[in-house]
């Protein structure tokens, strides 16, 4: 058994010695670089104010011709000068419908993209592209604004802006600093080249099957580390092992190391759960429909349409639907200019409604620097309140207090996960996650010891192909 354990070990590790140590000093790159995206407010910058004295067509009506039925999301922008109301459906997708005719919005032309960068930033643009995937915008989040307009600048940062054919909004924003750190940072930790990671099935079966072997890899090399440290104090014959050179180190570092490393890539592993073990934090259509109270066709026709063009120099209206009433919530890049503020007790009252099959045991608003949704790798927005349900998963849902929405669901499993991935991965623990530079000296002594650890068996793995392809 001992054979086989260190043939595999010695063989996985040939194969996937790379990857341990591309995991290890990516992720100090991460710590300080983080892939790129864009803030909201970013967003709303590039739109234009709406138009609202042309909006003749109601939201009702709107959603009929979007398939009242499979629309789940829905909101107000200005495009080509015209107010637009732009469905989200349940397969995801984006479709705009003129709300001064009711007619469907046409893919949007390049001169109203250049436009509206030119209203925002002076910076000539030295190329611009029609794309459907690249680098930077790959992941499915932005499968429904496909394709997308990709606009080279010629300013100091080397920036490039990504707007959305289909609804003409800024989606994605890069700097050659951003693109320069992460391709040696994201890219390469989550195995994210463009031509695999456009498949999400293949990328997340190739990313799952390769942390896992990896896994088993470390998992090998710590049992047989330890087996020849205690086969080694037995015989007297060494402090640590029986093994010279670069095995000696790899054997010493993998003894120290050893945990940590198994911590990182079993949790690493995780991040590529998507419900496979745990469940997810994404509410499922059928959760939101209950709490809308109502179909959103229906709720949604309660909005009178005049109200509407009562709000002025707004860039964004969204339309939400809660506990069988509208909500409406008009935004400008500088502040959100109308929203309720729902009180906690109206909010699990509401929910108790929703699922009546389940009691709810208590509501709060989620404060600041809470253990399980103020995390390094983000946070709920603040104002977020927590209703608790007495189901056999004890499930928490974390719910908007301006629009109702349900933002996470957090169920027994998922609080588990938050310990498994982001504690371990992250080491995003209470007491230590916010006390920097402490967390930042730690992160890196130990991501350093892991690369150390990980390019000693490298440097094996090379030397043990080099001798049998010699043969």
């Amino acid at each position: 058994m001992a054979r086989l354990m260190t043939f595999l070990h010695r063989w996985l590790g040939v194969l996937l010695g790379l990857f341990f140590a591309m995991w290890f000093f990516s992720g100090m790159v991460m710590m300080y670089v983080p892939f790129p995206s864009i803030s909201d407010r970013e967003r709303l910058t590039y739109l234009p104010e709406i138009n609202l004295e042309s909006l003749n067509v109601s939201a009702a009506e709107a959603l009929v011709t979007c398939g009242a039925e499979r629309v789940t999301k829905m909101r107000v922008i200005s495009i080509n000068s015209r107010p637009t109301y732009v469905c989200d459906g349940e397969d995801g997708t984006k479709k705009g419908i003129y709300a001064d005719d009711g007619i469907p919005t046409a893919p949007i032309e390049e001169n109203y993209i250049l436009a509206r960068k030119n209203a925002v930033m002076q910076a000539p643009v030295s190329d611009i592209t029609k794309t459907e995937f690249d680098q930077w915008t790959v992941h499915q989040r932005f499968d429904a604004y496909r394709p997308l307009y990709r606009l080279e600048l010629d300013d100091e940062l080397g920036t490039n802006l990504y707007f959305s054919s289909v609804t003409g909004e800024l989606v994605q924003r890069t700097t050659t600093h951003q693109r320069f750190w992460n391709y040696i940072g994201a890219v390469p930790h989550w195995i994210y080249p463009t031509i695999l990671r456009k498949n999400w099935a293949l990328w997340d079966a190739v990313v799952w099957w390769i942390s896992l072997f990896a896994i088993v890899t470390a998992v090998l090399g710590v049992y047989l580390g330890l087996r020849h440290w205690i086969r080694a104090q037995v015989n007297f014959r060494s402090k640590i092992g029986p093994f010279r050179g670069w095995l000696r180190w790899h054997h010493i570092m993998g003894l120290f190391t050893g945990l940590i490393i198994v911590s990182w890539i079993f949790s690493g592993w995780l991040s590529m759960d998507h419900g496979r073990i745990f469940s997810t934090p994404n509410p499922t259509v059928k959760q939101m429909k209950a709490l809308y109270g109502g179909s959103l066709a229906e709720v949604i026709s309660k909005i009178n349409t005049q109200n509407l063009t009562s709000y002025k120099g707004v860039k964004e209206i969204t339309l939400h639907a809660f506990s069988g009433e509208p909500i409406v919530i008009a935004k400008s890049e500088a502040n959100i200019a109308n929203a309720p503020n729902l009180r906690p007790k109206m909010v699990a009252e509401a929910v108790a409604d929703a699922f009546p099959k389940v009691s709810v045991d208590r509501w709060e608003v989620v404060q600041a620097n809470d253990t399980y949704t103020d995390l390094l790798e983000g946070s709920l927005p603040s104002g977020t309140i927590r209703v608790e349900l007495s189901d056999p998963k004890n499930t928490w849902l974390h719910i908007d207090h301006r629009s109702g929405e349900i933002l996470t669901v957090m169920d027994k499993s998922r609080r588990v996960y938050r310990w498994l991935y982001n504690g371990l991965h992250s080491l995003d623990f209470p007491g230590l996650s916010g006390r920097r530079p402490l967390w930042d000296i730690l992160m890196i002594v130990l991501l350093s010891a892991g690369f150390i650890a990980s390019v000693t068996g490298v440097v094996l793995g090379v030397r043990r192909g080099l001798s049998l392809f010699s043969k």
